[in-house]
């Protein structure tokens, strides 16, 4: 075999050792870029600077919902909405009008038991601003919540779902009977129209409106802007609901057609009975057995207790006052009577 030239030598040596480091180089992968912060990967908790795991309060990780009245979740939220969404999406039931006297349409589903007998226990003289005293110093306190625009008079916080308005109309009294709520929505305190009852599910299984309610048929041409009467307490028991309307001046500036109490069929707003007049316009009045406690006066005025039929609206006893009945409240077989100017007791018998 013939010998290679040294320069050949030379060449071929340049060449394996070229061929040689392309080969290695094609067996190394090609470089990374450098990573950037967000691609870091993970180093393990509790090795030399791990980050801190988030705390479950930071922002990026939602703080499970506070208690007591806080915002609720919103599954709930969704839920208690649902009420303010049919409020406003349904009209109310415009209700006939009223006979603006003493009616009897067909009896509300009421027992036979007797009427309570009210036997007096104390009478006191009031200050007449000592309203809040009274309630404190007995213990009592009426179902009422507080409603956005009222005065802050320690009534129990609005639920959040119940909606706070009805289009332009406000919600101006709040009471909450325990199985239901009667909500009653208006411009002003003094001018309550719409009633939404509202069941322990938070649905709305009334609405209605007692536009026709509150205008008596006849009135004093001067006293017109006077007589525009409210409604101003309603609860609902066996499907019926209780109402109280009327206005607060004079009842002889609507020809005696005030101050009335009436049962309406809360399934259709069908009128039941309606009260005599003048029997009704203190604040509110209570439901006891088969029987409805409420009371009348206004200034010079006869002012009377009254004891009604639950069935029919009549009148079975009346028992005269100092001064007009502002607040009933039953409290442990006795009813406290705040008036204008006098506090009463009353045992029920």
């Amino acid at each position: 075999m013939p010998s290679t030239p040294p320069s050949a030598q030379s060449s071929l040596r340049k060449l394996l050792l070229t061929a040689a480091a392309l080969a290695v180089c094609a067996c190394q992968p090609a470089p990374t870029p450098p990573a950037r912060a967000a691609q870091q990967p993970p180093v393990p908790s509790g090795a030399a600077g791990a980050p801190t795991a988030p705390s479950p309060h930071d922002a990026a990780t939602p703080a499970p919902p506070p208690r007591d009245g806080a915002a609720p979740p919103p599954q709930a939220a969704a839920r208690d909405g649902a009420a303010s969404a049919a409020l406003d999406s349904r009209s109310p039931v415009k209700l006939a009008a009223p006979p603006f006297a003493q009616t009897l349409v067909r009896p509300a589903p009421a027992g036979s038991s007797a009427a309570p007998r009210l036997v007096k226990v104390t009478e006191q003289k009031n200050t007449i601003t000592d309203e809040a005293e009274w309630f404190a110093r007995n213990g009592l306190s009426l179902p009422v919540l507080q409603v956005p625009s009222g005065p802050k008079s320690g009534a129990r916080p609005l639920p959040s779902f119940v909606p706070t308005r009805y289009g332009d109309q406000e919600l101006v009294k709040a009471v909450d009977h325990g199985d239901h709520l009667a909500l009653f929505y208006g411009p002003s305190f003094a001018d309550a129209r719409f009633v939404a009852i509202l069941d322990a599910a938070h649905r709305v299984v009334a609405f209605f409106d007692f536009e026709t309610f509150l205008v008596p048929p006849a009135f004093a041409p001067k006293e017109a802007e006077f007589v525009r009467g409210h409604v101003g307490w309603a609860m609902v028991k066996d499907g019926v609901l209780y109402v109280s309307s009327g206005h607060r001046t004079y009842a002889a500036s609507s020809k005696g057609k005030n101050a009335y109490l009436s049962a309406l069929d809360l399934a259709t707003g069908q009128l039941l009975w309606q009260s005599a007049p003048l029997v009704c316009n203190a604040e509110n009045f209570v439901l006891r057995g088969d029987h409805l406690l409420c009371g009348y006066g206004f200034t010079a005025e006869p002012d009377f207790l009254y004891v009604l039929e639950r069935a029919t609206g009549k009148v079975v006893s009346k028992l005269p006052m100092k001064s007009g009945p502002e607040f009933l409240v039953e409290k442990e077989g006795k009813l406290f009577v705040r008036t204008y100017d006098t506090d009463y007791v009353f045992d029920i018998r």
